[in-house]
């Protein structure tokens, strides 16, 4: 049985910490979320104490049966914590050593809190990383569905806010949709060098116990044991990397958000939001307002400031396990979190979204979007790109000194141009059909880009 009122680790000590140091180093608030992979863990301990001889068969069965009753009395919230619990770790195993004396007093041979804590957040970041992956593929999804429906809505395309080149709205939102699943990949290749299991590397150099880490990896579920026990409970690039993959995702989400905000604004009018993605005013009756988008666009930050605040933790420190590293837990569920809400929120958004086709071709028509069909006109009937580039700029400036546009020209100015067809160059369907390269805006290559889309997704099925 433990002391009342000594940590675990107190035996050494003559007296208990002092309050205020307690409270400053519990952890037990924010990483009682790892109970269920502290339990799996510490069952996968117990059977490695079994294989090393170290426990009997019957014993190895009361551990494992205290800490399944451990976990369940935590998952349901019948869990009496103590206030000497320091963290999950220490409510768990003080929790089986009450319960079974001086056998659950044996749980902890030949492992230290520093290895079981990774293996914990590693199993619980490996999990997470499967719900993002769900949340990612239901909104590229999404995207796919509307770009299949859409390959051939012709729309402009801009640079700089501003108006370019007509492109179509299935090639802009298949771009989102190709940016989403390199993060797709980006958690792919983040997962293969998580899947370490540290069980087994104890505070800092194993143990003299014959414990086999390889076998606990397995039990764990993890792809292979670590190797080399310093780093395994000293290095926290995992976690660093998660929130840089997170960061990047944010970035994305965010850039979709601010497209489905802009599409979705009166003054553009290119799409309309379903009234249970958006929200009203207290005050202006009309109002439909992008919240889901603004939010989603928001979060960007959080995750980013996430990924600062742990790098800015881990620069400098020396080999080993320190005290700064349980700052690493916090910035991994807020990622996680986020991750987690923002990505059904903005599916379901784009899911719903109505697009107004007529109002993407009335701006497509907009004749300066054509300037550079003109230009690759000309070249294609041997002027330099250079000056066909000078030709069309001069004449779009004369134009907008008289307040006019191409449409003004007439057959005599086109020849004069060089173009005695330009006035069939100025038509939106016709510029996207042209653009023929793979990878670009025409109906056949949007085409394409979805039949690659689709097996990219159902290979990963």
């Amino acid at each position: 049985m433990t002391e009342a009122g000594v940590p675990l680790w107190g035996g050494p000590f003559s007296r208990p910490p002092a309050p205020e140091a307690v409270a400053l180093g519990r952890s037990l608030p924010f990483d009682v979320r790892l109970a269920p992979q502290d339990v799996e863990a510490s069952v996968a301990h117990v059977r490695a104490l079994e294989d090393a001889g170290l426990l009997s068969g019957d014993e190895a069965a009361a551990l494992e049966k205290a800490l399944r009753e451990v976990g369940e009395e935590i998952a349901g919230g019948r869990f009496a914590f103590d206030p000497i619990d320091e963290d999950v770790h220490s409510a768990v195993e003080r929790a089986v050593t009450d319960r079974l004396g001086a056998l659950g007093a044996k749980l902890h041979a030949g492992r230290s809190r520093n290895d079981l804590v990774m293996t914990d957040l590693r199993l619980w970041l490996l999990a997470a990383r499967r719900r993002i992956d769900e949340g990612l593929v239901r909104l590229i999804r999404a995207l796919h569905g509307h770009a299949a429906r859409h390959a051939g809505t012709v729309m402009p395309g801009t640079t700089h806010a501003r108006l370019a080149q007509p492109v179509t709205l299935g090639h802009h939102l298949l771009a989102h949709a190709w940016a989403l699943l390199r993060d797709l990949d980006r958690l792919d290749a983040w997962a293969a060098r998580a899947s370490e299991s540290p069980l087994g590397a104890g505070a800092i150099a194993t143990s003299t116990l014959g414990i086999d880490p390889a076998v606990s990896a397995s039990r764990l579920g993890f792809e292979r044991p670590f190797a080399n026990s310093i780093d395994a409970v000293s290095d926290r690039d995992v976690v660093q990397e998660f929130l840089a993959v997170a960061a990047i995702c944010g970035t994305h989400l965010s850039r979709l958000a601010a497209d489905v905000a802009r599409f979705t604004d009166e003054a553009l009018g290119w799409a309309t939001l379903d009234e249970a993605y958006a929200t009203g005013s207290s005050m202006m009756p009309q109002k439909r307002n992008p919240d889901v988008a603004e939010l989603a666009r928001a979060k960007a930050g959080r995750l980013l400031g996430a990924l600062a605040a742990l790098t800015a933790t881990l620069q400098g420190l020396p080999l080993g396990y320190h005290r700064d590293l349980q700052e690493d837990k916090e910035p991994a569920f807020e990622a996680a979190d986020t991750l987690e809400a923002v990505l059904p929120s903005l599916a379901g958004c784009v899911e719903t979204l109505t697009f107004r086709p007529e109002a993407m071709r009335e701006a497509a028509a907009a004749p300066g979007l054509f300037a550079t069909d003109l230009a690759e006109a000309l070249v294609r009937r041997g002027v330099p790109f250079r000056e066909a580039h000078a030709r069309v700029g001069e004449l779009l400036r004369r134009l907008e000194a008289e307040d006019l546009s191409f449409h003004a020209l007439s057959p005599d100015d086109w020849s004069d141009l060089g173009l005695p067809d330009g006035a069939d160059l100025l038509d939106a369907d016709r510029a996207v059909r042209a653009r023929t390269t793979p990878g670009g805006p025409s109906p056949a290559s949007v085409g394409a880009q979805l039949e690659a889309i689709e097996r990219i997704l159902a290979a990963r099925t």
